[in-house]
């Protein structure tokens, strides 16, 4: 049992900050809330890791829990999205060779707000977390080519509300 633990403790320790930020990028970068929903995942993979098979990634394991437990807390909240305002703390302040950088990323995020729930999730999944397509299709119990397919065309969605706005 003791080397079970040791084996958790080391996962835990390489996947919290990874886990606290697939948290604070989707509930609106509020950092208490991201540590106790950080915490009650590692609390539940805890309870459930003598069930983990080690031969499946530990990644994927611990961000499908987390994704639950994100549904799970949105269900329970009753709130669906992130409000863009919430967004301004998180992007640097503009300094004055940072504010075509500032400007272009609010842009973005502002984009990826109003776009639809499976493609902000996959996008976030894909770039903020840094996770593979194997990975999020392990997440998300989908096909690994119906995720590659999805990222491309989530992508595609980006660009295309981008290039009108730049248009304007």
């Amino acid at each position: 049992m003791a080397i079970k633990q040791d084996n958790f403790l080391a996962y835990y320790n390489q996947f919290k900050d990874k886990i606290f930020n697939y948290f604070l990028y989707r509930i609106g970068f509020d950092k208490a809330l991201a540590e106790d929903l950080t915490s009650e995942v590692f609390v539940k993979a805890l309870k459930a890791f003598a069930s983990f098979d080690e031969n499946q990634k530990f990644q994927s394991w611990i961000y499908a829990i987390a994704h639950n437990h994100l549904i799970n807390h949105y269900t329970r909240s009753g709130r669906a999205t992130v409000p863009l305002e919430e967004l301004e703390d998180f992007i640097p302040d503009a300094s004055d060779n940072q504010f075509e950088e500032k400007y272009e990323a609010e842009q973005v995020l502002q984009v990826i707000d109003e776009m639809a729930d499976s493609d902000r999730d996959i996008l976030r999944f894909r770039f903020v977390d840094e996770l593979d397509y194997r990975e999020i299709a392990d997440i998300l119990c989908k096909e690994e080519g119906a995720i590659r397919t999805q990222v491309s065309r989530s992508l595609e969605k980006l660009r295309q509300k981008l290039k009108k706005i730049q248009e304007k």
